[in-house]
C-alpha cells in the first residue's frame, strides 16, 4: 500500500498525521509526505514554515516507529546517486529503513494540481488530508484544498477530520463491484479504531439491483468473520443527503465512487467536493 500525507503546518494536518501513523503501522506501507507552496518561487529557506512542518512530520513519525520491529527503523546507511541540477549527479550517504521508507517531498505551484500529480506519479492508494473541525471541511490559508484533492484525485481519499473521535464507519454501497483494496482499508480503519461498520445499501425509487443487494451481504460476512461488528440497513438515493446529516456524529462516511456508481449519476457533477466540505465528520472515498 502507498499512502499520500498532503499537509500544511496548521494543526488538523498534525492530526491527520497520526492517522497516518496508525495506518502505516498496521499496513506497512510506503509513505511519502508533501507540502506544497503556492506560486513560482523555487524551493524555500530552511526556515520556511512549510519546511520545518514537514521537518516535524517527518521526526514525529520516525519517532512513533522506533519500536523493535518497525519496518521504519532507520538501520540501513548506504551511497546512493542523486540528481542535481543541469544532468549532474551526486553520490550521497543516506539512511534508509529497515523494510520501508518514508519519503519527503516539497513541489512549487497549484497545491492541489501538485497533490494530485505526486500521487500519480507514485501510483498512491490512498492520500490522507487533514482539515478543519466543526461545520467546515477547509485549509486556512487554501479553503477549498481538500475538496478539491477529493473531487480530481484518481485514488482513494481521506479526509481526516480535526478533533473528530470516531466510532462508527458508515459505509454507503450503491454498486455490486467493490475491490478488495477498499474492503481491507474500511477493516484496517475499523480495527485501529475499535469502530463498528454500518453497511448502508442505496436505492433509487425504493429499488435496488439484486447483484448489489447480494454484494451487501457478502460484505456484512467479510467483516463479520474477521469480527467486526456489522449493522445493514437499506435508504433511498433521495434521502441520502438527509440521511447522512441526521446520522453523522462521531463517524466517518465511506463512500464507494466507481464507474457505475448511482450517486455520481443522481448528484451534479464534482458532488462529492460540495458535499465534503459541508460533512461534520472525517470522510473516506474510495476509488
Amino acid at each position: 500500500m502507498k499512502i499520500l500525507f498532503a499537509g500544511d503546518e496548521h494543526p488538523y494536518s498534525a492530526y491527520a498525521l497520526n492517522e497516518v501513523i496508525r495506518l502505516a503501522r498496521n499496513t506497512w506501507a510506503d509513505v511519502t509526505m508533501l507540502a506544497v507552496a503556492p506560486g513560482d518561487k523555487g524551493v524555500p529557506k530552511s526556515d520556511h514554515l512549510l519546511i520545518q512542518a514537514l521537518q516535524g512530520y517527518r521526526e514525529h513519525f520516525l519517532k512513533s516507529s522506533e519500536a523493535e520491529g518497525s519496518p521504519y527503523a532507520r538501520k540501513e546507511w548506504r551511497y546512493e546517486w542523486l540528481p542535481l541540477k543541469n544532468g549532474v549527479w551526486e553520490e550521497l550517504l543516506v539512511c534508509r529503513g529497515d523494510k520501508r521508507d518514508v519519503r519527503v517531498c516539497f513541489r512549487v505551484g497549484n497545491i492541489v494540481q501538485e497533490i494530485v500529480a505526486e500521487a500519480k506519479d507514485e501510483e498512491t492508494d490512498l492520500i490522507i488530508v487533514g482539515c478543519t473541525k466543526g461545520r467546515e471541511c477547509i485549509w486556512q490559508d487554501a479553503a477549498a484544498v481538500p475538496q478539491k484533492v477529493v473531487n480530481d484525485a484518481d485514488c482513494s481519499v481521506l479526509l481526516v477530520k480535526e478533533e473528530q473521535p470516531l466510532n462508527r464507519i458508515l459505509a454507503c454501497l450503491d454498486q455490486s463491484y467493490i475491490s478488495q483494496e477498499s474492503l481491507e482499508m474500511i477493516n484496517q480503519i475499523a480495527t485501529i479504531h475499535q469502530a463498528e461498520v454500518e453497511l448502508v445499501g442505496l436505492s433509487q425509487s425504493g429499488d435496488m439491483k439484486k447483484d448489489v443487494y447480494r454484494r451487501l451481504i457478502e460484505i456484512g460476512d467479510y467483516y463479520e468473520d474477521r469480527q467486526i461488528k456489522v449493522s445493514t440497513k437499506l435508504t433511498d438515493i433521495g434521502d441520502f443527503e438527509s440521511f447522512v446529516s441526521d446520522e453523522l456524529q462521531q463517524d466517518l462516511l465511506a463512500l464507494w465512487m466507481g464507474r457505475k456508481s448511482l450517486l455520481d449519476r443522481v448528484f451534479p457533477r464534482d458532488w462529492v467536493g460540495r458535499f465534503v466540505s459541508k460533512c461534520q465528520t472525517s470522510v473516506l472515498v474510495m476509488r
